[in-house]
């Protein structure tokens, strides 16, 4: 089954058998041919592959499987604010969820973040 990356962040697949196996690297957009259960344990999107004609044409359509979850659009709503990159976005999304970083800032907690850091969340999602 193909599988392909959609995170941002290259992926290490380990490949092979016990005692006698390889790394394989998958960057970001790249595809791999992976039995379900290990694509699904990695993470990746499944890709289908619909064959069709139109007259004696023969088109080959992909659809990507959505496996966007609520953390992957928080990490991309994160990496727009400016100053925030990916190690930060990261860092953010692995403390909490959006909603839990919102339930901070409207309480007036403290945020375990650089201050600038928490002053442009503060900014972003205090409105």
């Amino acid at each position: 089954m193909n599988f392909i990356n959609i995170k941002s962040t290259k992926i290490m697949i380990r490949r092979g058998e016990p005692g006698k196996y390889y790394w394989v690297t998958l960057q970001p957009g790249e595809t791999i041919d992976l039995p379900e259960e290990e694509g699904i344990k990695n993470n990746l999107s499944k890709i289908n592959v619909l064959n069709s004609a139109i007259g004696p044409t023969v088109v080959e359509t992909k659809q990507f499987a959505d496996s966007y979850t609520p953390d992957d659009l928080f990490f991309k709503d994160l990496k727009k604010i400016n100053g925030i990159g990916a190690s930060t976005a990261q860092d953010i999304v692995n403390w909490g969820t959006k909603e839990k970083l919102l339930e901070y800032i409207q309480k007036g907690e403290s945020l375990p973040f650089r201050d600038d850091i928490e002053e442009k969340l503060r900014k972003e999602y205090g409105k």
